[in-house]
């Protein structure tokens, strides 16, 4: 058989306490327990407040994703675009050589790329930028906000120390 404790609260906190497990249908040692499990497992304190909401946090990062969805569009149409733009218009330009000349002119320097190529490069990049945006999803969703009681608030990142190092070594990778 289980033992039981009494606590010393107020009468209206232990009506508002009784009220709360009935809306739950549990008795209240479940109910008190799942509350403790609760604030233990979240890491959560009801002394502290939470400063930003995870909804308002969730926000933010998505303003965040799409400003850098925008730069880097800016980018295509700005860098990209033109370039293969003005290659296009040279290329319809130029008439049409004969057989011969083709065969004594298929020396192409290496800064001349084929639209094929530029084709190439620009899926790969389009790869790359999707799966740079995977990862930075990735780590915004295991980023914690810590209250401080002391100090300044600081974020958490919620992920093994060795992947964390992957992730460096892959950004190296890439620049």
């Amino acid at each position: 058989m289980k033992t039981k404790s009494r606590l010393q609260v107020k009468a209206s906190t232990a009506n508002r306490f009784r009220e709360f497990s009935k809306k739950n249908n549990s008795n209240q040692s479940e109910t008190l327990d799942l509350i403790l499990d609760f604030f233990e497992k979240n890491n959560l304190s009801p002394f502290e407040t939470l400063v930003p909401s995870k909804v308002s946090l969730e926000q933010l990062i998505k303003k965040r994703i799409d400003a850098v969805i925008a730069i880097l569009k800016n980018i295509e149409k700005t860098q990209t675009k033109p370039g293969l733009l003005m290659l296009e218009l040279l290329m319809e330009g130029r008439s049409v050589p004969k057989l011969e000349a083709i065969k004594k002119e298929k020396v192409i320097t290496p800064n001349e790329k084929s639209r094929e190529q530029l084709e190439l490069e620009i899926t790969r990049l389009e790869d790359l930028l999707k799966a740079t945006k995977k990862d930075l999803e990735y780590l915004l969703r295991n980023v914690e906000i810590k209250g401080n009681t002391f100090g300044a608030d600081y974020l958490k990142l919620n992920i093994p120390r060795t992947e964390f190092e992957q992730f460096k070594i892959a950004l190296k990778r890439t620049s």
